[in-house]
């Protein structure tokens, strides 16, 4: 792998994750029309070490909080991990098959922009991010686990499960990637092995500029989304959603794909 592949895997990896639509049914849609590879597993989760830094900058005030003035948000991210992590266990054959039908990332872009829509909606915005429950967690950790479906946006999901439960924007988007944070950490150590492995399978420079593009593009990306969210213009990444996945499910439907 090149200097430039990685930084450019780690640029892509920056504005798909955090951004509502959907990161992996992206990769979906490149490998199947650019014949883009995926990058080896090992190398994709170090490049989400940089999403995780970014996490942990952008938000380090609900980080902190997390462990001093706000311990009990310790419970929901711990129900709320669950559901994605027994969803993944039980159908991990299953849903890798997804993975190479474009299809199946149509259908899950236009739930995505339908949940965008619908979220958007049934905003209340009551609760802060202090007020969040063990049940806000599991139902949120739903919409995490319906995520690894691809064309399924987790940011999305998540944002938005968390407003149509009341929670103020700022609250929604700070559990959502909190959350995601929890699951990355989780990933990581899973692969811990691996990782150590790969500087000298990747090289140290490859490594360095994936990481970088990865945190810089993140948090830029985290601004945009936290901007958007507080203005109420998900439905802007709704609209994205719909012509994406009906441009795929219609050149399917008529043979120009």
């Amino acid at each position: 792998m090149t200097f430039l592949e990685a930084v450019g895997l780690g640029a892509l990896q920056g504005v798909t994750e955090f951004l509502p639509i959907s990161s992996k049914g992206h990769l979906v849609l490149a490998q199947n029309l650019l014949g883009f590879s995926e990058p080896p597993l090992p190398f994709d989760i170090f490049l989400h070490v940089g999403s995780l830094a970014a996490i942990l900058v952008f938000f380090w005030r609900e980080v902190w909080s997390v462990f001093t003035t706000r311990r009990r948000l310790i419970l929901p991210l711990v129900v709320g991990t669950i559901p994605a992590f027994v969803v993944y266990v039980l159908l991990k054959a299953r849903l890798e098959s997804l993975f190479e039908n474009p299809v199946a990332v149509g259908f899950g872009l236009l739930l995505t922009g339908t949940v965008l829509w619908v979220g958007e909606r049934m905003a209340t915005e009551t609760r802060s991010l202090g007020d969040v429950r063990a049940g806000d967690g599991f139902w949120i950790g739903i919409a995490q686990a319906i995520a690894l479906i691809p064309g399924v946006s987790r940011s999305g999901m998540t944002i938005t499960s968390g407003l149509a439960s009341g929670l103020e924007r700022s609250a929604a988007v700070a559990f959502s990637f909190l959350l995601g944070g929890v699951a990355i950490a989780g990933a990581m150590a899973v692969k811990a092995k691996a990782l150590l492995k790969l500087s000298s399978e990747v090289g140290l420079a490859p490594l360095a500029g994936g990481f970088v593009a990865s945190v810089v593009v993140s948090l830029a990306s985290l601004a945009l989304l936290t901007l958007v969210v507080r203005r109420k213009c998900l439905f802007g990444f709704g609209i994205y959603c719909y012509v994406v996945g009906s441009a795929v499910l219609l050149a399917k439907l008529t043979g120009l794909w």
